[in-house]
């Protein structure tokens, strides 16, 4: 019968859409960004959307995050 062809279609299409939109966001999620060019924790200016200036300010950073848990 043609309807069910057609909801067979249907939620293949949804199915797939709906992976694609996880992971994407899966994506997007593990990729911070930051948009006010300037270093996370100094406050320096970063030319890309990198968070930290350099590998001691992450730590820094991370360590003080640590801390406050």
């Amino acid at each position: 019968m043609q309807v069910d062809d057609d909801v067979d279609k249907a939620t293949e299409y949804l199915e797939t859409f709906t992976n694609y939109a996880i992971e994407e966001s899966k994506a997007k999620a593990k990729t911070p960004i930051n948009t006010s060019g300037e270093c996370t924790w100094c406050g320096n200016p970063v030319s890309d959307t990198r968070r930290w200036c350099s590998t001691e300010c992450r730590n820094e950073f991370e360590k003080y995050a640590k801390s406050k848990k």
